[in-house]
């Protein structure tokens, strides 16, 4: 009978921010038991793939798994995989800071197990040209992506049994295919299905490689998963099937079988990621289009012809991705602008590779998770900020406003730099799209507007359509309500948000810029001309926003303007929000509420030991309500916190050429 090698393992990880319960629940009921049964079949070879943030989790936890993971490498029985330490989309990041997380899980590799890997990981499988150059000067030899992949790059079904040489300027590295239909597999068919379709590849030709490279959690976390693995013994008895059929099954790992190594030819990847994502990077209209130009086509080799979308489409999908790859790429100068101490600069680039995983940069088939995990956004937000301040210290400082294009759209944002706070101004809005609190190092705009999805079954739920900032103005109709402006159903008079606000003045020392726009509002069917101008002054723990809003039209006007403020808080459900009226103090707890006639509002965020107040001059009404975002997990309809939204609102007259004015003043303290 004709022979095939099988290459089995598992990849695993767990992303930075995650909750200690959860790295928990899944080595109970995943790594753990898959690795004991593993050990028990020495002769049954593995390849496997940790990451960092989960090697250091064990190695204070359960060190007993590293030990029995130890042995297993001196026997040779088990082959780990290097990449990213923390497991970053390498092709996002700069090219020092791939070879430096490479470096990093390498050296870890060797001193921990006494091995230095030759194969790499990709997270996501997201593949770009230049890879194949940085997989190699890094010292790994070969990398693994979905075999659709080579479909894709014209490698047929019937080539795709055996590794293929990827070039780039030269330098070389090996790809094998990861077999999908055998990883769909598990453990949904039978151990004697599993062997069927394997007995089935080998008939068709001799001396075949087959990659069968398995989400860890498949095996024991996933829903139902630990029942059929362990209790029912699916994985026992696919074990001892591979190793009952050593006649023509021969499982075995690279690093031990050379021969599988000899490249079948060259191929040139395009930019891809595993499917889901692919077509998770395309937007709402466009994945509906995409789904049923797939269904009318109702053919297998069809997808290698409809790739779906490109990877980095995630960062113009989702615009506050975009800000966040803006802080990691703006972290990356900072820290790599240090000199002198290296023992410092070690420590802020270990805190800039801690914030650049990559669980955080997309947002995939699963309807949770990604982007939208809160935890995991405020979590590499606060390694960036940890880095910087690691930066700066031992230098001197002096605070100013910085004028860059910050999140690289062409226009200029200006960046201010203070020694408490942090702030980027977007002239579009003319609000605040980052503000961070250094001494917990916390964004406290790194929020997340409720973007339509795929899998929303109410338009409400994907509903927003800008970006959850601080200081956007709104011109409200006399009958807008609270619940119409939740569910983005009321009627915007003015054309302010998301506009361009152009710059009347910046001076950068005094920490003072001004902005200003020109616009209408639409009242009663006709169109009125009107000024909003914004000035900010950054202070050491607070921001002081005048506003100035202007009537230049010949017409009286009645008006109802709103000032909104987002605050991603650590926690909602330890949060307390209080309206404040004189000396009075009100609770309003963290559900949608009104309040009338206040002079501040007090946000306390027991996580972080921070209280925050929004003060203003002229007493306004309040609407603070929850923004939460809407998913379908299995087990039903969820809701997910991202913010908390303040709107700030005075009604008045303006008479023509009239002008009304209001100052807001956000400030943060330690509690």
């Amino acid at each position: 009978m004709k022979s095939l090698r099988l290459i089995f393992g598992t990849y695993n990880h767990q992303p930075e921010g995650n909750l200690p319960e959860l790295f928990e629940r899944a080595y109970q009921s995943a790594y753990k038991p898959f690795l004991s049964l593993l050990y028990n079949h020495p002769r049954l070879p593995a390849i496997l793939y940790y990451c960092g943030s989960l090697f250091e989790w064990l190695e204070e936890h359960h060190p007993e798994f590293l030990m029995l993971l130890r042995e297993m490498v001196r026997r040779k029985q088990v082959e780990l995989l290097g990449g990213g330490f923390y497991s970053p989309i390498l092709s996002l990041i700069p090219d020092g800071d791939k070879l430096g997380q490479i470096e990093k899980l390498t050296t870890y590799l060797r001193t921990t197990f006494g091995v230095r890997p030759r194969g790499g990981w990709l997270t996501e499988r997201v593949w770009e040209p230049p890879l194949a150059r940085i997989l190699r000067n890094s010292g790994l030899e070969y990398t693994f992506l979905d075999d659709r992949h080579f479909h894709i790059a014209g490698i047929g079904p019937e080539e795709c049994y055996g590794p293929y040489l990827a070039e780039e300027q030269g330098k070389t590295i090996l790809v094998l295919p990861i077999r999908n239909a055998l990883v769909e597999m598990v453990p949904q068919a039978s151990p004697a299905e599993m062997l069927q379709s394997l007995r089935d590849l080998a008939r068709e030709q001799d001396g075949r490689v087959a990659v069968l490279l398995v989400d860890g959690e498949r095996l024991g976390e996933r829903e139902g998963s630990n029942r059929i693995c362990y209790q029912e013994k699916w994985l026992a008895t696919f074990f001892e099937l591979l190793e009952a059929n050593r006649e023509w099954l021969e499982p075995l790992t690279p690093r031990l079988e050379e021969k599988v190594l000899q490249p079948r030819g060259r191929v040139y990847f395009p930019c891809l990621a595993h499917g889901g994502l692919m077509l998770a990077a395309l937007d709402t209209e466009r994945q509906r289009t995409f789904q049923e130009a797939s269904k009318r086509l109702r053919r297998p080799e069809a997808e290698a012809y409809m790739p779906g979308g490109y990877f980095r489409q995630f960062l113009t999908r989702y615009p506050e991705l975009n800000l966040l790859y803006s802080r990691l790429l703006y972290t990356h100068l900072l820290v790599n602008q240090m000199r002198g101490d290296k023992s410092r600069k070690k420590s802020a680039l270990q805190e800039l590779w801690r914030g650049q995983h990559g669980a955080v940069y997309w947002h995939g088939e699963g309807p949770g998770g990604g982007i939208f995990d809160s935890r995991l956004r405020l979590a590499s937000y606060r390694a960036f900020i940890e880095a910087e301040k690691i930066a700066r210290s031992g230098q001197s400082f002096l605070p100013s406003i910085i004028p860059t294009d910050f999140d690289m759209d062409g226009e200029l944002e200006y960046l201010y730099q203070g020694r408490s706070l942090n702030a980027v101004v977007e002239p579009r809005g003319a609000g605040l799209a980052e503000l961070d609190y250094l001494p917990c190092c916390w964004n406290y705009l790194g929020t997340m507007a409720r973007w339509p999805q795929p899998y929303h079954r109410y338009r409400y739920e994907g509903c927003d359509w800008y970006l959850r900032q601080a200081f956007l103005d709104h011109f409200f109709g006399a009958e807008t309500q609270i619940e119409a402006f939740d569910r983005m159903t009321y009627t915007e008079q003015g054309d302010f948000l998301n506009q361009p606000f152009e710059l009347v003045h910046l001076r950068r020392e005094h920490e003072d810029i001004g902005l200003s726009r020109t616009g209408r509002l639409r009242l009663r069917r006709r169109d009125h001309p009107f000024t909003v101008q914004k000035r900010y002054r950054f202070k050491d723990c607070a921001v002081e926003c005048t506003l100035l809003l202007r009537n230049d039209s010949a017409a009286d006007l009645e008006l109802w303007y709103g000032l909104e403020v987002n605050l991603a808080l650590a926690s909602r459900g330890e949060a307390r929000l209080l309206a404040l009226k004189g000396s009075q103090k009100k609770e309003l707890g963290t559900e949608r509420a009104e309040a009338d006639k206040l002079d501040g509002v007090l946000v306390r965020d027991p996580a972080n030991e921070v209280a925050i107040t929004l003060e203003s001059a002229n007493p306004f009404s309040l609407w603070s309500l929850p923004v939460e975002t809407v998913s379908y997990p299995p087990a039903g309809r969820a809701r997910q916190y991202q913010s908390n939204c303040l709107v700030l609102s005075w009604k008045f007259s303006l008479a023509a050429g009239e002008q009304w004015e209001g100052k807001v003043t956000l400030r943060l303290e330690k509690e």
